[in-house]
C-alpha cells in the first residue's frame, strides 16, 4: 500500500463544509465508475458506504508500514484504527472495489478552505502499477470539481517517482518542497470546466461513414481503407445502428465474403450529441475504446467521436487559454 498526504488537513478542522445533498448529486455518487485494470481484473470505483467501513479498515490494518516521510499510517493498531475512522468522518471517501478481493484502494478529499481541498490516496501494494491509482485520482479530481473546489493539493514523498508520475499526468504540478523530504503538488481544476462546456456534437466527425448489415466484409474493408476510418456503424434497412464493424472484427473474420451483420459487434457503446465531453472522456477511460458512435433519438448514427477529435479539442482549448 502507498499513502500520500500531509498531516495538516487530515482530520483537522475547516470552516468549509460539503453539502451532503450536493454530494449525492455528483457523477460518482450517481453512477460508480467501472473499468478493467491492466491485470485484467474488473474494478469499480464507488463512494465509501457504511457497509464497507470494516473492509477499508482491514485494508489499512493489513499494511506493513515502510519508513515513509509522513509517518502515516500509525504503527500502533489502535492509533491506526482512530486514524482511519478520522478519515471516514472528516473526508469524502471513494474506494476501489474488486468483487473477488473486496476493497483494494482508497482515496479521499478534505476541505482546506472554500476553494482548496487535499487529496489522500492509498493502494493495497499487491495491486499497484495496474492503473487503479490513476483512475482513483481522476475520479477524485472530477468529484472535487463538481463540489466547486478550484484547486487540489497533496504532498508526496520525493523518492516516490511512480506517484509523482501519476499525479503529473493528471494535472498536478510541483509548487514547493517541505522540510520532510516531501514535494507539495497542486492541480488547477478549471480545465474540467472547459470539458463540461463542450457538447459531443461540437467535436464529432460527421457525416458518418457506415455500411448496411447485408454488405460483405470485403465491402467494409474497402470502406475502411479508402475512407481511413477505424470502424463502421452497421445499419439495418431503415438506417438504425444494429452493430459496429471494426478493423479488429475484420482481422478475425475467416472469410471476407461473410455479411457484415455476421461479424460485427452487436453490443455497441454509443453516446448522444447533447452529452458532455467530460462524460465521454470518462467513457473512453473506462472501456479503452478508440471511437464511439453518436446516435439520435431514433437510433440512427449522426457522427463518430474518436480520441483524435477529443485531443484536437484539447489543443484548441489550450490555445485559447494561452494566446
Amino acid at each position: 500500500m502507498e499513502a500520500e498526504h500531509d498531516r495538516g488537513a487530515l482530520g483537522g478542522h475547516c470552516e468549509a463544509r460539503i453539502d451532503p445533498v450536493r454530494l449525492e448529486k455528483t457523477t460518482i455518487y450517481r453512477k460508480p465508475f467501472a473499468f478493467i485494470d491492466k491485470s485484467g481484473k474488473p474494478i469499480v470505483i464507488m463512494p465509501l458506504r457504511e457497509s464497507r467501513h470494516e473492509e477499508l479498515l482491514e485494508m489499512y490494518l493489513a499494511y506493513k508500514r515502510r519508513d515513509q516521510f509522513s509517518g502515516l499510517p500509525p504503527i500502533r493498531e489502535e492509533e491506526r484504527v482512530q486514524w482511519v475512522e478520522g478519515m471516514i468522518g472528516n473526508g469524502v471517501n471513494l474506494i476501489a472495489f474488486c468483487f473477488d478481493l473486496g476493497v483494494i484502494g482508497h482515496t479521499a478529499l478534505f476541505p482546506m478552505d472554500h476553494e482548496t481541498c487535499e487529496l489522500v490516496i492509498a493502494l493495497d501494494e499487491r495491486h499497484r502499477n495496474v492503473g487503479i491509482g490513476t483512475q482513483l485520482t481522476r475520479e477524485l479530481l472530477k468529484l472535487a470539481h463538481e463540489l466547486e473546489f478550484e484547486r487540489m493539493w497533496l504532498n508526496v514523498d520525493i523518492t516516490n517517482r511512480i506517484a509523482q508520475h501519476v499525479y503529473t499526468k493528471n494535472g498536478f504540478r510541483c509548487v514547493a518542497r517541505d522540510d520532510r523530504d516531501g514535494i507539495e503538488m497542486a492541480a488547477d481544476l478549471s480545465y474540467l470546466s472547459r470539458l463540461e462546456d463542450v457538447a459531443v456534437h461540437e467535436v464529432m466527425d460527421a457525416p458518418v461513414i457506415s455500411i448496411n448489415e447485408n454488405a460483405t466484409c470485403r465491402d467494409a474493408l474497402n470502406l475502411i481503407v479508402n475512407e481511413r476510418v477505424g470502424a463502421l456503424p452497421v445499419l439495418d434497412g431503415i438506417g438504425r445502428m444494429v452493430g459496429i464493424l471494426s478493423e479488429a472484427d475484420l482481422l478475425g473474420a475467416g472469410c471476407l465474403d461473410l455479411l457484415s451483420k455476421n461479424v460485427s459487434t452487436k453490443q455497441v457503446v454509443f453516446t448522444r450529441g447533447e452529452s458532455r465531453l467530460s462524460d465521454l472522456v470518462r467513457l473512453f477511460q473506462a472501456r479503452r475504446l478508440r471511437c464511439i458512435p453518436v446516435i439520435d433519438e431514433h437510433g440512427r448514427p449522426i457522427g463518430m467521436v474518436g480520441r483524435r477529435e477529443i485531443l484536437a479539442r484539447y489543443v484548441r482549448n489550450s490555445d485559447t487559454a494561452h494566446p
